[in-house]
């Protein structure tokens, strides 16, 4: 089990670096898409509605089924729970600040940074797991004592 969970601490590190390549991958797309055309930033948007949090929630499983602390099994599910900040949070607060398809108001833009700043939390929670579960994979594995009768 403490090699599938550096697995996937792996994994983790793996999908969240590809989100930001992603994000620059669609960002630099010119001509820009219109509504009919596709979009380079759909893989950016992809991986991170579904990508991440699928390799969050294995990893969080995972950390669970190996017994690991709260504390490691919370870092896992971090970038789940970001991912789900990002949809529930940020731009539904960039559309009240302004924000539509056609228009992106100063004040929307500043909500949208939000978007760069939780993607940088999704990295550190990644980092921190993985070191976590280095730690506590290269800790030795307790052997139960045979209890005086």
């Amino acid at each position: 089990m403490r090699r599938a969970l550096v697995g996937c601490a792996v994994a983790q590190i793996v999908v969240v670096i590809l989100q930001f390549y992603l994000a620059t991958f669609g960002a630099f797309q010119m001509p820009r898409p219109t509504g009919t055309d596709p979009a380079a930033i759909g893989l950016h948007a992809a991986n991170g509605l579904f990508v991440i949090p699928a390799v969050s929630l294995v990893a969080t499983v995972v950390a669970a089924l190996a017994k690991v602390p709260g504390k490691l099994i919370a870092l896992c599910a971090a970038p789940l729970v970001l991912s789900a900040v990002q949809m529930l949070v940020v731009f539904p607060l960039a559309g009240l600040a302004g924000a539509t398809a056609d228009d992106t108001p100063l004040a929307s833009l500043f909500v949208y940074g939000l978007h760069a700043v939780v993607g940088l939390g999704q990295l550190w929670a990644v980092i921190a797991a993985y070191r976590a579960v280095r730690r506590h994979t290269k800790a030795p594995v307790e052997e139960p004592q045979p209890q005086p009768v």
